[in-house]
């Protein structure tokens, strides 16, 4: 099989050129079962193809496709461009496309190949840029990549030339992605493999809007592990597979399917409405990926929701005191004018236990005028862990802060914290534990783990997640206070008796 040939030498490659080389360039190489995978994806079926590998490689993604065209009896003529700018690797792509080439045309197929050894995003960037046309004959039907991961800088010049959809610090493959859709034919295709982290996130907003308008997304396979899809390359992000078409219309379903790895199998297949996963009447345009039919029906329930924080008066934030750039302001011990300085380990049972006997970090910072900028006013909040570990059970980790437990007018909370505020007047209690019900629960952490798979919780994705009226998260705090109970159990349970069992609930405006 060519994508096995193509392997064996890329192996031998990889142990020639050590993992820290590939990794400075953003290099990760794809294993044959994903190379099989991704080219089964493939749907066209034409007599002519033009295919574009924009980040070669060993050209295993082309071996691939060319591997399914030897099987298709429709396809009889095959023009391949493939871009490969590292100059360690041009003489591996080059070997195996004579060795694709040869193995087509003994089964009867015409077919022809161009190698641009240049950087794919600066060739493009004239016509990327609209300062000159192609014809739809010179696009392609097919694009195939596993395209380059790294960030870069704003200022590098590949985020310069496509500037209208970079927004903070971007990383290198989603440029990929959106030059790849500008160059696919109407109705082409394009499959990828990347890290799921544009799906989500305020740096990636500019791309998904325009990406999500330009072609249509068909198909997403999401890998839930870290380090078994690359060959054991550390990449952290969990990966995903997507087909996408470049049509103008809307299609109905996106197909999700879910495994551990490459080679576990796939767990869950499932047809899912194309409104589920994007919604494109949002701010945001977060795409989330459920994997079990519980996950679907849980985003169902969250996604009738109609409100948010900010449209119920209330924000995330991020704590303002960086310990690094504080370290004047921080002691160990309270001290004249000290406030308490709040971290992670002053969670305790969801509440906050302040001091606690045996802390690493300063409990305490100085309330001065050089302070002031960073310590916030003594009142009710709902402090978020802002990162967890991916072994942890949960990633939306909360704890009640009471005003009331401290006598002190400010406090300070560390930067690692994010807190929920109400933007005018004091949080109610009632509205305090509301909150708490939703953000404690499996519903609100099940929610968010479908939208980004990372483990850092972002302010801009929870100040986004759907919520209900402010009067039935009254109700839900005045019932938990009644419970005299806030473990997760019983704001599931909560959640359960007003949704679950009567979804009527908002209709009726319930308090």
């Amino acid at each position: 099989m060519l994508v096995n040939q193509i392997y064996e030498t890329t192996i031998g490659y990889g142990q020639r050129v050590g993992k820290n080389i590939r990794k400075k360039i953003g290099q990760f190489f794809t294993p044959p079962s994903i190379a099989n995978y991704m080219a089964s994806l493939m749907e066209y079926n034409q007599p002519r193809i033009r295919i574009l590998d924009t980040g070669a490689g060993t050209g295993i993604l082309t071996g691939g496709l060319c591997q399914s065209i030897l099987e298709n009896d429709k396809i009889k003529s095959i023009h391949i461009d493939l871009y490969e700018n590292d100059d360690n690797v041009l003489p591996l792509l080059r070997e195996n496309m004579e060795l694709v080439r040869s193995v087509l045309e003994e089964k009867g197929k015409a077919i022809s190949y161009t190698i641009f050894n240049e950087n794919f995003i600066l060739s493009n960037d004239d016509f990327w840029n609209d300062r000159t046309v192609r014809s739809e004959d010179s696009k392609y039907n097919v694009v195939i990549s596993n395209p380059p991961y790294k960030k870069i800088a704003k200022t590098e010049p590949e985020s310069v030339v496509m500037s209208s959809i970079v927004h903070g610090q971007p990383n290198i493959y989603f440029l990929f992605m959106a030059m790849s859709a500008k160059l696919l034919k109407e109705n082409g295709e394009m499959i990828f493999i990347t890290p799921r982290s544009f799906t989500s996130g305020l740096y990636f907003r500019k791309f998904r809007e325009y990406f999500l308008n330009t072609v249509r997304i068909s198909n997403i396979h999401l890998y839930h592990s870290r380090l078994d899809v690359f060959d054991s390359d550390k990449v952290l992000q969990e990966a995903i597979i997507i087909r996408a078409i470049k049509m103008s219309q809307q299609t109905t379903n996106i197909a999700l399917s879910a495994s551990e790895n490459p080679t576990t199998g796939e767990i869950f297949i499932h047809e899912v409405p194309y409104g589920t996963v994007v919604d494109m009447n949002s701010a945001n345009l977060f795409m989330l990926i459920p994997t079990t039919l519980e996950e679907i029906e849980l985003l169902t329930l969250v996604q009738s929701w109609d409100y948010d924080l900010l449209s119920l008066g209330f924000k995330l934030k991020t704590g303002p005191v960086v310990d690094f750039r504080a370290l004047e302001l921080i002691q160990d011990e309270p001290g004249e004018n000290t406030v308490p300085l709040l971290w992670s380990n002053h969670f305790v049972n969801n509440k906050i236990t302040f001091p606690v006997p045996v802390s690493k970090n300063p409990q305490y910072i100085v309330d001065t005028e050089e302070s002031k900028s960073v310590l916030l006013p003594n009142k009710n909040y709902l402090l978020v862990k802002r990162f967890s570990s991916k072994e942890e059970r949960r990633r939306v980790q909360c704890s009640l802060y009471f005003k009331e437990d401290f006598e002190n007018e400010k406090v300070g909370i560390e930067n690692h914290l994010n807190y929920i505020t109400k933007l005018k007047g004091e949080m109610a209690v009632d509205e305090m534990y509301g909150l708490y019900v939703l953000f404690n629960s499996t519903f609100i952490d099940t929610y968010y783990r479908i939208l980004n798979g990372s483990t850092q919780v972002n302010a801009t994705e929870i100040n986004a997640i759907p919520l209900p009226s402010i009067d039935v998260i009254k109700r839900m705090g005045r019932t938990l206070l009644e419970k005299n109970s806030i473990t997760t159990e019983s704001c599931d349970t909560i959640i359960e008796e007003l949704f679950t069992n009567d979804t009527r609930l908002e209709r009726r405006n319930v308090v």
